[in-house]
């Protein structure tokens, strides 16, 4: 394999499930908000970021919030090299607050949240610049 085509991927390890975990970090980490998203920021002792993903049911049914949650996967994934290491980070959507051009309003009284691979990626790393303070 070329050295040019590293293959990326984002292991279980990567990953935050626990209950405890998530109430850690949001109960002591650093918070950034940028429309529907919010993300939070605390240290850990790894030489690795570590990931936990939340979304709302305010978002929308659970396809697509599942398509919410891979995009977002995608994102960390191609661009884990550039997030800073050390840290654990919960992103969380919420269809509360609507953004310009980003929901459609549904027949049941809620949003549906859309987004693009490319609106994703930047709101992503914007966010996630905002809160490490790296740029």
């Amino acid at each position: 394999m070329d050295d040019a085509l590293e293959r990326l991927y984002f292991r279980k390890t990567q990953r935050i499930s626990s209950k405890n975990d998530f109430a850690r970090i949001l109960a002591h980490g650093r918070p950034a908000r940028k429309g529907n998203l919010r993300l939070y920021a605390a240290p850990n002792e790894l030489t690795f970021p570590r990931f936990g993903i939340s979304v709302s049911k305010s978002c929308g049914s659970a396809v697509q919030r599942n398509r919410l949650k891979r995009l977002v996967r995608e994102v960390l994934r191609t661009h884990q090299h550039q997030v800073a290491a050390g840290y654990d980070y919960i992103l969380i959507f919420s269809a509360k607050k609507p953004a310009a051009k980003q929901t459609e309003r549904t027949e049941k009284n809620g949003w549906r949240v859309e987004y693009s691979y490319k609106a994703m990626e930047i709101q992503v790393m914007e966010l996630l610049e905002r809160v490490t303070g790296r740029r």
